[in-house]
């Protein structure tokens, strides 16, 4: 019996000890049968389960894959595996001591650590304390030194040294002076047990980093965030996307997300095309609206190792002054504000390539402008409110029957309510790519019916879950490139020819083209009447959702 069999680790923890990024052990997962099962376990922090695998099993797999001449690290030999590193990293510091710490200050007993700073106020202090602890090391060695020595009796003076380099990292003074008003409030004490708290983790690797900032970053979506740029993105779109953009990603060399939010999507597709590539980071850029959201953009970035990304204001709607953009990326990814309105007077409509949006809802603004922004082979992820998918506004409907001649259209996957913790809508994955002139099929995928409640208001999709999603749509990728027909699942998945399309009026909903309730004598129906009236239903059933979510909203408010 070895020392390690009783040891358990995540996903994360792998990607840490191995010496890889976090993307890279999905993608050991996925291509590789013989990788270890996981088991599924409850968290520390009693929220829910995480899946853990066996460090010797683990171990004994990495021991078998040599780590790549480019990927080796100075001090490394030819001939090093991933379990040369692994073992080596074993014998570090504890394992996830860092996120236990954050969600204990973050967590249930936040209350005690915060003073009078509301929700949102501590949390991003707390935010913007991993950042600096994670990338700006020599600053954090002189904020530990001061409060070992002085206690901290000025915790301005101290935030000051600090933020002065974080500001020369793209942050921009706004939040830096934002940050030095938050810890005077706070308080000169509190500021000091936080700093001793997160200080005494002691060594941490870069990947842990980015995991307590996600957990914190969801942590304030759940709890604080109200405006557009704070309504993050749910970690289970997050994962699916990132593993989307893989695909094909080889010769990638530029990601833009043109509503950055918190960087979520941005980071975790820079990671998927990164691990693809086996090579560096490709560039990123990005856009956001308010300097908040932006800033917590560039420090969630940095933490992945991207301290160069190109991140600007923007808007709630392109046309309002993003323009069709100065130049063309390779991936595109994005989760827009969802109906909101055009502008009186549009900046620049230049990306109506297919027709100009209605002025109430700027969802085919979104689309059009993404389009638009795709360099030749370039594709994108759209994160979308289900009623793009069959709206009946007639300039809404153009719209989407063009992008689908055009070949624009490759993909829809419609996930399961209440991913968000802000709103119980359910949305729709488009994928789209750089539009040839023609479209031949469009791959349908309904998981709505995946994921379970991990709360009394959020729903979560497992691992597997989140894998099954992605192998649809990579088997059908694979089967278009060999000449052959896609199977699909039978209520779950369908490539649907582009004259099927045509005869239901362009609608794009999954659940009309895969729903299994459909009248066995189809040829008593008349199909334009039926398409009418599912996108009608559809519709009904789209704004209904809304109408609760509004009186949800209105009941929270009050406390009832």
């Amino acid at each position: 019996m070895s020392d390690i069999d009783d040891v358990l680790v995540s996903r994360a923890d792998i990607a840490r000890l191995a010496g890889v990024r976090r993307p890279a052990v999905t993608n050991w997962e996925r291509r590789h049968q013989d990788f270890p099962d996981p088991a599924v376990v409850d968290r520390a922090d009693g929220l829910g389960e995480i899946e853990v695998f066996r460090a010797a099993e683990i171990l004994a797999w990495l021991e078998r894959r040599t780590v790549p001449a480019n990927a080796r690290r100075p001090e490394e030999p030819a001939g090093t595996t991933y379990g040369d590193r692994f073992r080596a990293g074993l014998g570090g510091a504890r394992a996830g001591a860092l996120l236990q710490v954050v969600q204990r200050l973050g967590g249930p007993e936040a209350e005690r650590f915060r003073g009078e700073l509301s929700v949102a106020d501590y949390l991003t202090v707390l935010l913007s304390l991993v950042y600096v602890r994670g990338c700006l090391p020599d600053e954090w060695k002189r904020v530990t030194a001061d409060a070992s020595r002085d206690q901290l009796p000025h915790s301005g003076e101290l935030l000051v040294r600090f933020l002065a380099r974080a500001v020369e990292q793209g942050l921009g003074p706004g939040h830096g002076q934002l940050l030095l008003a938050l810890s005077r409030r706070l308080g000169d004490s509190r500021v000091a047990d936080t700093v001793q708290l997160l200080d005494e983790t002691g060594s941490v690797e870069r990947a842990e980093y980015a995991q307590a900032f996600e957990w914190l970053l969801a942590r304030y979506g759940e709890l604080a965030g109200r405006t557009a740029g704070d309504f993050f993105t749910p970690r289970a779109a997050v994962d699916l996307v990132s593993k989307l953009m893989t695909n094909d990603a080889r010769g990638v060399r530029s990601v833009h997300d043109p509503f950055v939010r918190a960087g979520e999507l941005l980071a975790a597709a820079l990671d998927g095309v990164a691990d693809a590539r086996e090579g560096a980071l490709p560039e990123a850029s990005g856009a956001g609206v308010g300097e908040h959201p932006l800033a917590l953009a560039g420090m969630n970035l940095a933490l992945h190792g991207v301290t160069d990304a190109d991140l600007r204001p923007g808007h709630t709607a392109p046309s309002a002054g993003l323009g069709p953009g100065r130049r063309a990326f390779d991936r595109v990814v994005a989760n827009p504000p969802f109906n909101t309105r055009l502008p009186e007077y549009p900046g620049d409509p230049a990306h109506w390539r297919y027709g100009k949006p209605p002025r109430h809802n700027a969802n085919f603004d979104w689309l059009q402008y993404v389009v638009a922004s795709l360099a030749a082979g370039g594709r994108a992820a759209v994160v979308m409110p289900d009623i793009a998918a069959f709206s009946s506004n007639p300039s809404e409907r153009r719209i989407r029957s063009a992008m689908v001649e055009d070949g624009a259209v490759e993909a829809l996957i419609a996930l399961p309510s209440h991913l968000f913790t802000t709103t119980s809508i359910s949305v729709t994955i488009w994928l789209l790519r750089y539009p040839e002139g023609s479209g031949d099929e469009v791959l349908f995928v309904d998981a709505r019916r995946f994921g379970s409640m991990a709360s009394r208001v959020q729903r979560a999709l497992a691992p597997e879950e989140t894998q099954s999603i992605f192998r649809e749509y990579e088997s059908w990728w694979a089967a278009r490139a060999a000449g052959r027909p896609y199977p699909g699942i039978p209520g779950v998945s369908r490539a649907v020819p582009l004259a099927e399309i045509r005869e239901r009026d362009h609608t794009l909903s999954p659940s009309v083209y895969l729903s299994s309730d459909l009248p066995t004598d189809a040829s008593a129906v008349d199909p334009s009447e039926l398409n009418v009236l599912a996108g009608r239903m559809a519709e009904a059933h789209s704004r209904a959702r809304a109408a609760d979510t509004a009186v949800d909203e209105l009941l929270r408010r009050y406390g009832l």
